[in-house]
């Protein structure tokens, strides 16, 4: 097919001193005579992407649950997602493989029932997680998967006599190598905009953190921002010079979240001397054997930390700078302070376990709710990031849900699952689906949408009515 000088790569990146950037998808990159006509999504070179949201400790679902076969009505817990409940499917009545705070966590994307075992060893999942086999079928991006996460892996075995090592982790590269996740959203940033690796111990705790860049990567690339925007249509310049808007808006976020926790811009080794102190931090609280699972971020900022999570999560896949997302709010046994939710006191797995107290009953909602606004910041981030005529919301498959349906009971049934995105237009949604699956099953229906084999993955069923 003939090319023109105007044409430009899906793959084409800003470059600069020491960094590269991914674009969006802009009319200059399909081919001649292809416009971006209204409704194609999924078509016309758009990627479609994965993400998961965990969330621990299961829900409440007396405020949880949503009646009837549509959306029209909201539960309480699910109202944040009234503005974007056009791109939601709400899934009630499924089971988990396997219920409790560890088996049930690590068999959340892998559709499978673990090996029960004390031994870090020992651990067997059955298979890759969903996100996992994804990134490794679906070529073309930066990072095949991007893993993130806000605790920190735990060692040794729960009291029910099963590794925490389940516990820890929902990224399985295959059955028996869990993926440590990125807690630091400033490093998630630079693996995917400065090229800087991630150095892990075997625990999965960061060292040697990597020095804090001196210079913007937007004004690192600018240059040949200039040079590109030149070769493109005025259509396309906008939404350059919005996506590099974008970028410097997480780096200044950044910024901002260093100053509040030092009063001043960090130097490397203010940043350097701040990671050690960290790791001695959590090193400290292990050999104590506190309760505490803080980290050193300060507990109110738990919220924000979060969002400049989704914030990096977001960025990678307009840049199509990963297939496949997924984010940990917390462990499968969860035990954070969640008292900076007006209306809540203590922690949230204590909290879990209500015993049908209806004052715990009452900050369990808050908290699941919580979780839901958080959801909902992140589509409405993706909905906002145009993508030809549609958004990468529209070509995205995003899962929220967590390891159990009560953290009363520990019940791997009735799960608390959501399906957001269209899946590039082959997912109907706006419905509220009852079904007997497992999450495997819909795990192999989401598969479908990349065209990916299931078969390949896992034996089982789908849930046929998933798809438009």
């Amino acid at each position: 097919m003939a090319t023109h000088s105007w044409q430009i790569s899906r793959r084409h990146v800003l470059r600069g001193m020491g960094a590269t950037m991914g674009l969006p998808l802009l009319e200059a990159m399909l081919p001649s005579g292809r416009a971006l006509a209204a409704g194609a999504a999924g078509h016309e070179g758009q990627p479609v992407r994965f993400a998961a949201f965990f969330m621990p400790n299961g829900v409440n679902h007396g405020d949880w649950d949503v009646k009837g076969s549509n959306l029209d009505t909201l539960s309480r817990t699910l109202t944040p997602l009234e503005y974007v409940k056009d791109y939601v499917n709400v899934f009630n009545g499924m089971h988990n493989a396997a219920g409790g705070h560890n088996m049930g966590t690590s068999s959340f994307l892998t559709g499978r029932s673990p090996v029960k075992t004390a031994e870090a060893a020992n651990v067997n999942v059955g298979n890759a997680s969903i996100d996992q086999y994804i990134g490794s079928l679906c070529p073309g991006a930066t990072l095949p998967t991007l893993e993130l996460g806000m605790s920190p892996p735990r060692r040794g075995a729960a009291s029910n006599g099963v590794s925490h090592v389940y516990t820890s982790h929902i990224n399985w590269k295959d059955a028996k190598t869990p993926v440590p996740h990125e807690m630091n959203p400033q490093r998630a940033f630079d693996r995917l905009f400065k090229g800087v690796g991630m150095h892990i111990k075997a625990a999965g705790l960061a060292k040697n953190p990597p020095p804090v860049p001196d210079k913007s990567v937007v004004d690192l690339v600018s240059q040949d921002a200039k040079d590109l925007k030149k070769k493109l249509g005025r259509a396309d310049q906008q939404k350059l010079e919005q996506y590099l808007s974008a970028v410097r808006d997480v780096e200044e976020r950044m910024v901002n979240r260093k100053k509040a926790i030092t009063g001043r811009i960090l130097t490397r080794e203010i940043s350097n001397e701040i990671g050690a102190t960290r790791r001695n931090l959590r090193k400290a609280f292990k050999e104590s054997g506190s309760a505490d699972k803080l980290s050193v971020v300060p507990q109110l900022a738990y919220p924000e930390w979060g969002r400049l999570m989704a914030d990096v999560m977001a960025l990678a896949f307009w840049t199509n700078s990963t297939r496949a997302a997924t984010l940990m709010w917390g462990d499968g046994s969860h035990g954070r302070n969640m008292s900076f939710i007006e209306g809540v006191s203590g922690g949230h797995h204590s909290i879990s376990h209500h015993g049908g107290r209806t004052e715990s009953l009452e900050m369990f909602t808050l908290i699941n709710t919580f979780y839901v606004e958080q959801f909902a910041y992140f589509l409405k981030k993706l909905q906002g990031f145009e993508e030809g005529a549609s958004n990468v919301l529209e070509n995205s498959v995003i899962v929220l849900g967590s390891n159990m349906g009560d953290g009363q009971s520990h019940s791997r049934g009735n799960l608390p699952l959501i399906v957001a995105g269209r899946g590039g237009s082959r997912i109907k949604t706006g419905r509220n689906i009852g079904s007997r699956n497992s999450t495997g099953d819909l795990h192999r229906s989401i598969l479908g949408t990349f065209n990916l084999d299931p078969d390949a993955w896992k034996q089982g069923g789908e849930v046929g009515s998933f798809k438009s």
